[in-house]
């Protein structure tokens, strides 16, 4: 094989968020080698994937040595969102700080960056030249998946990539904005959109035409990357040392699947999800993730344990917020896993009263359309555990009554000491009466501080390891994946969802469920 490309992987770093175009034959880890050599002599291209590699700051002086010398004998560097961050002279990773929290990239290209949030799938345009842009004009599609999005270019960096996105800061917000730039010289590059090298053909091949690749070594290139792929994708996380079992997981007709909503932001559902995905990932499952809106960073924890890709199904409709209708990506994930955990946005039953945008409009309309197990979240910070039980028995009672196949619940965020055997007994006796099951009762973590909870600094790597093992010492798994079942497709639709709940809001009561309803 005459070309070899490398690939980032330290902690902190997403190698599998995206395919990158199946591209990648070797991986630098922090000694900055391939095969023993510095990675500058072996490779022609190095891609640094997106990630929490500004906020973990694990990018090891060695690594940047390398990235250097590659840059400076014009070699070629490609950086990806946080990897587009390291090639950049700063990064303000302070968005919830009253004060800039600065972390000094390599300055290769000549931009900064300030905090904006973007989770829009977009396209964009190409209007500058580099190695991968070499067709002005044309039109390419991606994804963004960024918090700290807002670019501030000088006179070094020439602009390559436009992007058109529709939300901005969580707000629909139209507009155009520079996404990617290069260097002078074309070699290095720093990109936002993810999903660029596997969606758009035209990117490439002007990856192929700046290496001199013909189609037949593309191919050698291709075996390696599945070579590579398969030794990778065993371990859970990254640097972790913890593999996955082999041969336990088995591809069914029909995967099983688990919905997770919880009693409102905040409570602990991307904590959940996170350390289930990874413990059933240590299991040999090969789990899939959805998230209902357009907010998928929720899901990147989870990704980073599981390595697995953002697909254009990931992000579930709801409101004016998302990418693929509920029914159709449960339909094509289906396809790819044979676990599905869906994470649902905010509250079940936050947005419902909105009648001015799109059905479905909440949680609860999807996981009742969808007809999923659901298991519900509940905090105990706020209340204590007792009135996080009286707000856990209210919540399944309601959901139960609009539908909603309520499987299970988690008591999260508890610190009282006082709950003895008997209590436990007591409170999973009290969830049974309604049909449901307590899977655990979590303790409290302590993470506050910047770099340990998702949209401050998160640095996947801690994130992840906390989140598998307070789960795998504190959840019944065993219980949880026995509720897990074949998605059964609801003869409920949204209306009647929404004509529901006004019912029940104004009667106080429980009614049947009509039968009969179309599809959302």
């Amino acid at each position: 094989m005459r070309h070899r490309i490398g690939l980032i992987y330290v902690p902190g770093a997403l190698p599998f968020f995206e395919s990158f175009g199946s591209l990648p034959t070797d991986i630098i880890r922090e000694d900055g080698l391939v095969d023993g050599k510095p990675a500058s002599e072996i490779l022609d291209l190095l891609i640094i994937p997106g990630g929490s590699l500004v906020e973990s700051q694990s990018i090891t002086d060695n690594i940047k040595k390398e990235i250097t010398r590659m840059a400076d004998v014009d070699k070629f560097v490609l950086g990806i969102c946080s990897g587009f961050q390291v090639l950049a002279k700063a990064t303000d990773v302070g968005r919830l700080s009253s004060v800039p929290i600065t972390h000094r990239g390599l300055g290769l290209l000549d931009v900064e960056f300030e905090p904006l949030i973007c989770t829009d799938s977009v396209s964009a345009t190409v209007v500058g030249k580099s190695f991968m842009t070499d067709s002005l004009g044309k039109t390419v599609t991606g994804f963004h998946c960024h918090t700290y999005g807002k670019i501030t270019s000088y006179t070094k960096a020439r602009p390559i990539l436009v992007s058109h996105i529709k939300r901005v800061n969580y707000r629909d917000d139209p507009q155009d904005f520079v996404s990617g730039f290069t260097n002078n010289e074309g070699n290095v590059v720093g990109i936002l959109s993810h999903g660029l090298l596997e969606e758009n053909p035209v990117i490439i091949q002007s990856v192929m035409k700046s290496l001199d690749i013909s189609n037949q070594e593309l191919q050698e290139i291709k075996n390696a990357n599945s070579r590579l792929l398969l030794k990778l994708k065993r371990e859970v996380g990254i640097s972790t040392g913890v593999q996955s079992e082999l041969n336990s997981s088995q591809q069914a007709a029909t995967p099983v699947l688990l919905f997770t909503t919880a009693t409102g932001s905040g409570s602990g559902k991307t904590f959940i999800v996170t350390g289930v995905a990874g413990a059933l990932k240590k299991r040999g499952f090969k789990v899939g993730l959805l998230k209902v809106g357009g907010d998928i960073r929720d899901i990147v924890p989870a990704l980073y344990l599981v390595k697995e890709p953002i697909n254009s199904y990931s992000s579930i409709k709801v409101g004016n917020s998302g990418w693929a209708s509920p029914i159709d990506a449960v339909d094509t994930a289906s396809k790819n896993y044979d676990f599905l955990l869906i994470e649902g946005a905010m509250g079940p039953f936050t947005g419902f009263l909105n009648e001015t945008v799109e059905r479905p409009a909440s949680t609860a309309e999807i996981a009742a359309v969808l007809g999923v197990p659901t298991v519900l979240v509940v905090a105990c910070d706020k209340t204590g555990i007792e009135g996080a039980v009286i707000t856990g028995l209210n919540y399944v009672n309601f959901m139960k009554a609009l539908g909603i196949n309520v499987v299970g619940v988690i008591l999260n965020k508890f610190r009282t000491s006082y709950i003895t055997p008997e209590i436990k007994h007591s409170l999973k006796s009290a969830f049974r009466n309604l049909g449901v099951g307590l899977l655990g009762i979590l303790p409290r973590i302590n993470l506050e501080g910047r770099g340990a909870i998702p949209e401050i600094e998160i640095r996947y790597d801690e994130f992840g390891a906390k989140v598998l093992a307070t789960v795998e010492q504190s959840l019944n798994l065993d219980l949880l994946m026995r509720l897990a079942e074949s998605p059964v497709r609801s003869s409920i639709d949204c209306g009647t969802v929404l004509e529901r709940f006004k019912l029940l809001l104004g009667n106080g009561c429980v009614l049947d469920i009509p039968k009969g309803a179309s599809e959302c």
